[in-house]
C-alpha cells in the first residue's frame, strides 16, 4: 500500500508540473463561452424581454391552442420514437450477443453505418422509399396487399419511421452491451429449474437489461425533442415540431423574443433529462463502455434456440433490413438515366453523377464542405484532445461535472445553437462567411474529439507516463513519444467523428450560410423541400462513400497502432 501511495503522489506531482490542468481545460472552455454559452443565453434573455422583465411570450405559449399542439406533438413523437426504437433494438442486440463474432461484426457495421451516415441523406432515401410511387407501394400493390398506394410520408408515419431510423442505434449499443454483461449461468439455472422462454425473458433478462434500454431511451428522446431535419421533411403540419417553430419565428414571422421562448422550453427540457441521465447513470456511460462480468457472457444454452428464439432471429433480420435498406437503395436509383426517380431503374447510366460534377454550384458547395470540415478537423482535434487531458488531470470532485459541460454542444438541441449564433454573429458580418460556419462546427465536433480521447486516456497505463518522466524526460517530449502513441487510435477517432460532423450538418449552414457559400447539404436540404432532383441522389450516394472510406480508414488506423 505505501508503494502504490508514493507512485501515485509521485505521478500527480510530475503531471502538475509538466502539464497544467488550466493549459488543458481553458481553450475549449474559452470556446463554449464565447460560441456557446454566449450566443444561447443571449438568446434565452430575449424571451423574458430586452427592457423589463416579462413572462408575456410564456403566456402566450400557453394561451394560444396551436402553440399548445406542437408542444404536446413534440413530446408525443419524442415518446412514440422512443417506444419504437426500443421495441425495434431488442431482438437486434439479443442476436448480435449470441451468434458467431464474424456474424456479430457483420450485424454492428449494419448499425454503424446508417449511424455515421447524413441523416439527410437517410431521410431523403426514406422520401423516396415510402412516396406514393416509392419501392415500398409498389412491392406493396405487386404483392396484391394494397389496391392503391399508401401515404406513408408527410405525416405521423413517415416521421416515426424517419427519426426511429436514425435514433434507433443509441438504444442498439447500449442494449448489446447489457446483453453482453448478462452471465450464462444465470439462464442456465432458469432453465434448469423448468424457467420457459417467455419467464426467462420477462423474469431474468428483461430486468437485466432494462439500466441499458433506460439509459439509451434517455438518449433517444433527449435528441427527438430537438429534432428539426426529419419531420420538416417526412411530416406535415400536423406534426410540426418545436424545432421547426422556432425557425419559423425566425425566418418567417421575425419573431426573435418568441422564438427565444420556445427555445427556452426546449432548453430546460433537454438539461434536465441530462441531469436525470448523469445522477441516473453518469456519463462514462458515454465516455467508456460497461465492463464485462467475470462470468461466462451471454449466449444461447445448451438447449439451442426456442421458437420465441427463432422468431426473434426473423425479428432482427427485418430490423437489420430495415437499417440498411435506405443506404443501398439509392445506389441503383443514382445511375438511372430518367429524370424521374424508379427502382428498379429502366436504363443505367452516370448522367446525374456528370451532372454533380460539371454543374459549378455542386461543386461549389462540395469544395466548401470540405474546406469546412478540414479545419473543423484540425482545431476541434487540438481543442479536445487538450480538454480532456485536462480533464484526466482534475480531481475527481470537479471531474463530472467539467464533463458535462463540454459535452453540452451535443446534448443541446442544434437549432437552438444555430439561431443563438445567428443572433451573435449576424452584427459581426462572419454570417455568409466560411468562418463563420467553421465556429458553429467546432462547438458541435469537439465533444465528440473530447469523449474519443478521454476513453483512449482511460485505458492508457499511468505508469509509462510516469516510468518516462521518472527518467529524466520532459513532459512534451514524453507525450510525444510515449504517451501519444498510445492514444492516437483516439484521436483519429475523433477526427474522424470531427469530420463527419461537420460534413454532414443541415441546421447550422441553414442559418450561417446564403447562396454563396451554401454547404453540400445545405444544397441537397434545398432541393429536397422542393423537388427531388436525381443529382441529389447522386450526391447522397458520394456522402455515403466518403463515409465509408472515412470509417475505413480509421479501422485500418485502429488495427495498425
Amino acid at each position: 500500500m505505501t508503494v502504490i501511495a508514493t507512485s501515485e503522489g509521485r505521478s500527480r506531482s510530475a503531471v502538475g508540473q509538466g502539464f497544467p490542468v488550466w493549459l488543458g481545460l481553458a481553450p475549449f472552455a474559452l470556446v463554449l463561452a464565447v460560441l456557446f454559452a454566449a450566443p444561447v443565453l443571449s438568446l434565452l434573455r430575449l424571451a423574458f424581454g430586452e427592457g423589463a422583465f416579462t413572462l408575456a411570450q410564456f403566456q402566450r405559449l400557453i394561451d394560444v391552442p396551436v402553440y399548445r399542439s406542437v408542444l404536446g406533438t413534440t413530446f408525443g413523437i419524442a415518446g412514440l420514437v422512443t417506444g419504437l426504437s426500443v421495441l425495434v433494438s431488442y431482438p437486434l442486440a439479443y442476436v448480435m450477443a449470441t451468434v458467431g463474432p464474424r456474424t456479430r461484426n457483420l450485424l454492428l457495421i449494419l448499425v454503424l453505418l446508417p449511424f455515421w451516415t447524413s441523416a439527410l441523406v437517410r431521410t431523403t432515401a426514406w422520401i423516396i422509399l415510402l412516396q406514393s410511387n416509392g419501392v415500398v407501394n409498389q412491392l406493396l400493390m405487386a404483392g396484391g396487399l394494397t389496391a392503391s398506394p399508401i401515404a406513408f410520408v408527410y405525416n405521423l408515419s413517415g416521421v416515426l419511421i424517419g427519426m426511429t431510423h436514425v435514433l434507433m442505434p443509441f438504444v442498439v449499443l447500449p442494449l448489446y452491451a447489457a446483453f453482453r454483461n448478462l452471465e450464462l449461468s444465470t439462464v442456465q439455472a432458469a432453465e434448469s429449474l423448468g424457467a420457459g422462454p417467455l419467464t426467462i425473458f420477462s423474469r431474468i433478462i428483461l430486468p437485466l437489461t432494462a439500466p441499458g434500454v433506460v439509459a439509451g431511451a434517455m438518449i433517444v428522446f433527449m435528441n427527438a425533442i430537438g429534432f428539426y431535419l426529419t419531420p420538416a421533411l417526412m411530416g406535415g403540419p400536423g406534426q410540426t415540431m418545436i424545432a421547426q417553430m422556432i425557425a419559423t419565428n425566425i425566418n418567417k414571422e421575425l419573431d426573435w423574443p418568441f422564438a427565444a421562448a420556445l427555445a427556452s422550453v426546449l432548453l430546460v427540457a433537454t438539461v434536465s433529462l441530462l441531469a436525470l441521465f448523469q445522477r441516473r447513470f453518469g456519463l462514462d456511460r458515454l465516455i467508456e463502455g460497461g465492463g464485462g462480468k467475470a462470468g461466462e457472457p451471454f449466449t444461447v444454452t445448451s438447449r439451442g434456440r426456442s421458437w420465441g428464439g427463432w422468431a426473434t432471429v426473423v425479428a432482427a433480420v427485418l430490423v437489420a433490413a430495415f437499417l440498411i435498406a435506405p443506404i443501398v437503395i439509392v445506389f441503383p436509383m443514382s445511375l438511372g438515366s430518367s429524370p424521374f426517380l424508379s427502382f428498379p431503374p429502366d436504363s443505367y447510366s452516370l448522367v446525374w453523377y456528370e451532372n454533380f460534377f460539371s454543374t459549378s454550384k455542386w461543386m461549389a458547395a462540395l469544395t466548401r464542405s470540405l474546406q469546412i470540415a478540414a479545419l473543423v478537423v484540425v482545431i476541434s482535434v487540438g481543442l479536445g484532445t487538450l480538454a480532456a487531458l485536462g480533464v484526466s488531470r482534475m480531481r475527481p470532485r470537479w471531474r463530472a461535472l467539467v464533463e458535462t459541460l463540454f459535452i453540452l454542444p451535443m446534448i443541446v438541441p442544434v437549432i437552438i445553437l444555430a439561431v443563438g449564433l445567428y443572433y451573435l454573429l449576424a452584427p459581426t458580418g462572419l454570417v455568409g462567411s466560411i468562418w463563420g460556419v467553421t465556429l458553429g462546427h467546432v462547438v458541435l465536433a469537439t465533444p465528440y474529439v473530447f469523449i474519443t480521447v478521454r476513453a483512449a486516456l482511460k485505458s492508457f497505463d499511468g505508469n509509462l507516463e510516469l516510468a518516462a518522466l521518472g527518467l529524466g524526460a520532459s513532459w512534451p517530449t514524453m507525450f510525444r513519444r510515449v504517451m501519444l502513441p498510445g492514444i492516437a487510435p483516439g484521436i483519429a477517432a475523433g477526427a474522424i467523428f470531427a469530420f463527419i460532423t461537420s460534413f454532414d450538418d443541415v441546421v447550422i449552414a441553414l442559418f450561417l450560410t446564403n447562396i454563396r457559400s451554401r454547404t453540400l447539404p445545405k444544397l441537397m436540404y434545398e432541393g429536397v423541400a422542393h423537388e427531388i432532383d436525381p443529382t441529389i441522389i447522386a450526391a447522397s450516394c458520394l456522402i455515403i462513400l466518403v463515409t465509408i472510406l472515412v470509417l475505413g480508414a480509421n479501422l485500418l488506423v485502429s488495427k495498425r497502432t
